[in-house]
């Protein structure tokens, strides 16, 4: 897939930059539909746009544009001979105070193994770079939505849990056979862009 970014404008620009399994546009609609359902239940700050759906691997933060070629090679040699394997989407959690979450999210199920390993792979080969892992431990989830406001009127009484759809319809399950380079383009919708894409081998 070939996108408009370009390496060449202003390499001592610095872009926002991460690591991620970008979901299939049918597994997007499917989280979609979920999100729908509770958008009018569940007053948030932000949803985010379904296009930007993904699980995140390492997040890398500002780097210098000079310094993506580099990048895109370690990433390159963490995708070689990986396997492909499957992952679905699964419940909703938050992040954050019970009552008042920083982060809604989706659950991921599937072989967790496989991913773990990727994670591992991607931040050894990166560490190298100089980016420094999080402290936390890995733990995987698409992001739906951030900052929670409140209850809308009439869903008070049945806390946050408790407007949550149980089951998903439509797409849940999905093959990962690469991850992609994300960068943040702030304000922008959809807000993330591919810089490049890893196929495994």
């Amino acid at each position: 897939m070939m996108n408009n970014y370009s390496y060449t404008d202003l390499p001592s620009r610095r872009e926002r930059l991460f690591t991620a399994i970008r979901l299939p546009a049918a597994v997007q609609e499917s989280i979609q539909f979920d999100a729908g359902l509770v958008k009018n239940k569940l007053d948030f700050r932000k949803w985010t746009d379904h296009r930007d759906y993904h699980i995140t691997l390492q997040f890398l933060g500002d780097t210098l544009v000079s310094d993506i070629g580099h990048l895109r090679k370690a990433l390159r040699t963490a995708s070689s001979g990986f396997q492909p394997f499957e992952l679905q989407t699964s419940g909703w959690g938050t992040f954050g105070l019970k009552d008042a979450p920083k982060v809604l999210w989706k659950g991921v199920d599937g072989e967790l193994e496989s991913l773990n390993r990727l994670h591992n792979k991607i931040v050894e080969a990166t560490s190298a770079l100089g980016y420094v892992s999080e402290l936390r431990p890995y733990s995987p989830h698409i992001t739906i939505a951030r900052k929670f406001l409140g209850l809308l009127p009439g869903n008070e009484d049945k806390g946050i849990i408790g407007v949550l759809p149980e089951h998903s319809l439509g797409a849940k399950s999905w093959l990962v056979e690469d991850f992609v380079l994300y960068v943040t383009r702030l304000g922008q919708s959809p807000m993330y862009e591919v810089v490049d894409t890893f196929s495994f081998s």
